[in-house]
């Protein structure tokens, strides 16, 4: 199984100064609807609910913030 880290966009930079972060999701159940040959596309965080998440929070469950 392959994942595609998404590109970062005019917004993800706006966020960057300020510090902060778009988490990603990658659905559990893909590997066992697709099998073992697919390429996933995580779904990015909105931009309104990474603005207003403080610094210091943890992004929610089974969201995380993907490695540069």
């Amino acid at each position: 199984m392959t994942y595609r880290i998404p590109k970062k966009t005019l917004a993800d930079k706006l966020l960057a100064l300020i510090g902060k972060q778009r988490a990603i999701f990658v659905s559990p159940d893909v590997y066992k609807k697709f099998g073992l040959y697919v390429i996933v596309q995580p779904q990015k965080e909105s931009f309104w609910r990474a603005l207003f998440r403080p610094k210091s929070q943890e992004p929610p469950e089974g969201w995380f913030y993907p490695m540069e």
